[in-house]
């Protein structure tokens, strides 16, 4: 009996012709779950087509048809035109970040890593080898270059790496700009299909009856400009994201929660406010609809204040001690996408994992530098209000000669020209005042309009906080901080 050699290429050739179902089987789901963007695009498009054709042929079957007749054409095309444009702009623009990807961030990312001194540079990615950090990271290697660098320098089994990916998605951060085969997962894009059908049938729902732009509106047409201030919002913070490299499917999905949590609000707040108030006073609704499309906490604080007296100390506060908009830089766009990450207020900006918020949110790192440095430095003075800073200020043209409130303590730190924590520490600190003499030290402590022992406690506090680490180093450039 003889046997015939089959090489590995005809075997793998027999087995698919001997299991040609699993072969097509196994076609199929990768091609259920990879679609390119132009694909995506064309599902976004089948949508609203499908969310539009359910309106125009339910009209026919409504008592009170809003939407124009056979002779009105003109008018209905133009509100097609304009669900279809309201509708497709969000999804879009995700679907064009898909064409830009990831990859360019890499270097950034790595960078960013090694100026911060976030671990020892042996144990971070490799840098470019242009970069300064180069020679610093390659000393620090362990017999060389090591065992497990790609192509570009890039440990595999390096967990910054592996961070990067997991956001990302390694085919992402891999693909070459100008790729046209480049695909996404079909699960990664549900959120975007969700969104633009909401997107579609709210906007269905105003297209469909607009005479509440010129009359007094009902509950329904409070709930109409309740989404209008929620969609402009949500596309001004999806086009900031997009231009930001910061647009991801959570977007979406936050944008449908937005949405959806100020609809609920809004009726709450119709039926307990503005139901039997006269139709005068009642269009004073129409701008709190709107702004609290825009913010939702706005709402949940009126909501929280309408119940305070039924529930009075068991209803939580909805406003932090220390609140984030109270950090000069940081405006509502970056504070939303901040507590998307879990970041809401002073408290957790100064101990969040700053590796995971520089990945994920795309914020300048500079500018996440500097608002972490700030929070240091406030969440160690009393919580105040920007009110009673505003008053404080205004009390007094000088600088008080002892402070001891929290407000006055704050605008003399201000009029000193101190506003983060490392400002303070490089003006009193031994540790950090090098070129100075003792006697210049203490000079410094007596002239300071403040609480000469309340100072020195500040700043023997602020000295032990771990988390100013990576902002001295951020501040040398690089430099490992020799603090004591």
């Amino acid at each position: 009996m003889t046997t015939t050699a089959v090489r590995p290429d005809q075997t793998g050739l027999l087995n698919s012709l001997g299991q040609p179902h699993a072969a097509e089987g196994r076609w199929r789901t990768q091609l259920a779950r990879w679609i390119r963007p132009t694909v995506a695009a064309a599902w976004m498009n089948v949508l609203i087509a499908a969310v539009a054709a359910v309106a125009v042929t339910a009209q026919g079957y409504l008592p009170h048809r809003s939407w124009p007749a056979s002779d009105e054409w003109g008018i209905g095309a133009l509100k097609l035109f304009v669900l279809w444009c309201v509708s497709f702009l969000p999804g879009w623009l995700y679907v064009r970040f898909l064409g830009l990807r990831a990859a360019a961030l890499w270097s950034e990312y790595v960078l960013n890593l090694h100026r911060l001194g976030w671990d020892h540079a042996g144990h971070l990615p490799a840098p470019p080898r242009r970069s300064e950090y180069y020679a610093r990271w390659l000393a620090e290697q362990p017999g060389g270059l090591g065992t497990s660098l790609d192509s570009a320098g890039r440990g595999s089994d390096n967990i910054y790496r592996q961070k990067f990916d997991a956001y990302y998605g390694r085919q992402v951060a891999d693909a070459s700009i100008g790729d046209r085969d480049f695909r996404i997962k079909v699960e990664t894009l549900f959120p975007v299909f969700l969104t633009t059908v909401v997107l579609a049938v709210g906007w269905v729902g105003i297209l469909w009856d607009t005479s509440f732009l010129t009359t007094t509106p009902d509950a329904f047409g409070m709930l109409k400009y309740a989404f209008l201030g929620a969609y402009s919002f949500i596309l001004g913070m999806l086009v900031r994201r997009f231009y930001q490299g910061d647009l991801r499917p959570s977007a979406y999905a936050a944008a449908v929660l937005r949405i959806i949590t100020v609809l609920i609000m809004i009726a709450a707040l119709h039926a307990a406010l503005f139901a039997h108030l006269p139709a005068t006073v009642a269009r004073g609704e129409v701008a709190v609809a709107f702004l609290i499309g825009i913010f939702p906490l706005a709402g949940l604080e009126a909501l929280r204040r309408l119940a305070s007296s039924t529930l009075k100390e068991q209803l939580p506060q909805v406003d932090p001690e220390y609140p984030l908009n109270q950090i000069d830089g940081l405006n509502i766009w970056y504070e939303t996408r901040l507590a998307e990450e879990g970041v809401e207020d002073m408290q957790n900006l100064a101990t969040m994992n700053l590796v995971d918020v520089i990945l994920h949110t795309r914020v300048p790192v500079g500018r996440l530098i500097d608002w972490v440095d700030q929070a240091f430095l406030l969440i160690h003075l009393e919580p105040v209000s920007r009110q009673d800073v505003h008053a404080a200020r205004q009390a007094s043209s000088d600088m008080p000669s002892c402070p001891s409130a929290g407000p006055e303590m704050r605008v003399t730190l201000r009029r000193m020209g101190i506003r983060t924590a490392t400002d303070l520490l490089a003006v009193f600190s031994r540790a950090v005042s090098g070129g100075r003499t003792p006697a210049d030290r203490e000079f410094v402590y007596q002239r300071c309009p403040i609480e000469e022992d309340r100072l020195r406690l500040l700043v023997e506090v602020l000295l032990h906080e771990q988390g100013l680490v990576p902002v001295w180093n951020w501040r040398s450039n690089g430099s490992p901080s020799t603090r004591s």
